[in-house]
């Protein structure tokens, strides 16, 4: 069964106004460019997933999806898995409708919120087994990162599992100087986009990318009370995004 909460409070005149709505296609249509060539590593990171919930869950499980998009990614995670319950969580409403589309017949229960990743997350105690956060924790400032960490532990049940895959810096660099160096590499590495593409998503990343070191991300899980955290994936080359696994 699935169901679809939108936020009574949110203008749908903004959300689904001509222009707005042709700015999330614009954006979406970049953001599947990146998927399907696998320029993010998505294959990677959900084999990695994949693998973690088939060696602890011969059991139902639920799983929690902060900033789910469309919800794909999680859909091809849990295919034939034995997930109970998913619910998944974004403030955008065009992509929570594109979610509802991609998950209408899957055989388990749906729960897709139209809710802020930060506060939805508070109020959700002990409700997950899994949750899953790809590329969105580096937009907050730090210390909001570590009151994030915090929240997906209570939000979990004892030995549930988070898993992130954020962008990261080198341990004493300069957001500026991160910003510099990852210009040309990431205009080299992103073939799929035309210029005019990744200028829009370079004037995202260079505004609103807040990136830490590998080891922080490490020591602000322990800080947060998680049992274990640790990194499991990096992305190839040149060390530009890293997968992070927290234990409860």
């Amino acid at each position: 069964m699935l169901h679809l909460h939108f936020n009574p409070e949110t203008d749908i005149s903004k959300v689904l106004a001509p222009e707005a709505l042709k700015m999330f296609q614009y954006e979406w249509g970049i953001y599947h460019k990146l998927v399907r060539s696998n320029e993010m590593q998505h294959r990677e990171i959900g084999a990695l997933i994949r693998t973690e919930i088939d060696r602890r869950f011969d059991r139902p499980f639920a799983f929690l999806d902060l900033a789910c998009g469309d919800s794909s990614l999680a859909r091809r995670i849990l295919a034939d898995t034995k997930v109970s319950r998913y619910e998944g969580l974004d403030l955008s409403r065009p992509a929570l409708e594109c979610a509802a589309e991609v998950m209408k017949d899957v055989p388990y229960e749906i729960d897709l919120c139209e809710e802020d990743m930060v506060s939805g997350v508070k109020h959700r105690l002990e409700g997950a087994d899994v949750i899953w956060c790809g590329f969105s924790i580096h937009h907050l400032q730090r210390p909001q990162k570590q009151n994030m960490l915090a929240a997906v532990r209570s939000a979990l049940k004892p030995d549930g599992i988070f898993v992130t895959a954020e962008p990261v810096c080198r341990k004493g660099e300069q957001r500026a100087d991160y910003v510099e160096r990852w210009h040309d590499e990431l205009r080299r590495r992103f073939q799929a986009l035309s210029d005019t593409e990744f200028d829009h998503i370079w004037q995202h990343i260079s505004t609103y990318d807040f990136a830490e070191p590998p080891e922080d991300w490490i020591e602000m899980g322990k800080r947060a009370g998680f049992r274990t955290s640790r990194l499991i994936y990096e992305f190839p080359e040149d060390f530009f995004c890293g997968a992070f696994l927290f234990e409860r």
